[in-house]
């Protein structure tokens, strides 16, 4: 079983780079210049790839981006298949990523915690 995951990793980070490369360089839609893929889940079946994504954009309109994406998931199937040599292609399924603002929601906590002690 070790071999399906290494496996399963190899596939994912393949993803994250034909993602990451086809939205910066083939996607006409200005709108996901600022988008980063930020991780790549995939199921054990290789059957579904949640594909974790954040903007460098502060007003990230993250609704707006989901159905862009979900748009160009077709295309971006596509692009997997063209360069990975597997028997199925994933469905690909965007989640906007919120690690990054709950990492800076903890900081703040602690960093008021430690203010609050040293009262």
């Amino acid at each position: 079983m070790p071999n399906d995951f290494s496996i399963n990793k190899r596939i994912e980070v393949k993803i994250h780079r034909i993602i990451s490369e086809a939205i910066s360089l083939k996607i006409k839609d200005r709108r996901l210049k600022t988008i980063i893929i930020t991780e790549v889940n995939l199921s054990r079946d290789l059957g579904y790839a949640k594909i974790y994504y954040t903007s460098l954009n502060q007003d990230n309109q993250n609704k707006n981006n989901i159905d862009i994406l979900n748009k160009a998931s077709g295309f971006l199937r596509k692009e997997i298949s063209n360069k990975l040599s597997i028997k199925k292609v994933p469905e690909l399924t965007f989640i906007f990523d919120t690690k990054e603002e709950e990492a800076n929601h903890i900081n703040k906590l602690i960093d008021s915690a430690i203010e609050n002690d040293k009262k």
